[in-house]
């Protein structure tokens, strides 16, 4: 699945997408290549992984303005 596979590159990679998914990058693989389905639960746990690391960047945005604002 295209979106997954885009969650993954957001994330830094298969192996994080899969740790957010509670399994293996194996079986994560076997998804990508239709051997096994996506799941609604897939779907919501790589959703809410986006949510997390776009909370880090925003507050390390943040960080970096408050530095130059400073400086």
């Amino acid at each position: 699945m295209m979106g997954l596979t885009t969650a993954a590159t957001m994330l830094g990679g298969q192996g994080e997408l899969a740790e957010a998914l509670g399994i293996q990058p194996r079986s994560l693989r076997a998804k990508f290549s239709a051997e096994r389905g996506v799941s609604s639960a897939d779907l919501r746990s790589a959703a809410d992984a986006l949510d997390r690391q776009a909370k880090r960047i925003m507050a390390h945005a943040e960080k970096l303005r408050a530095e130059a604002a400073a400086g």
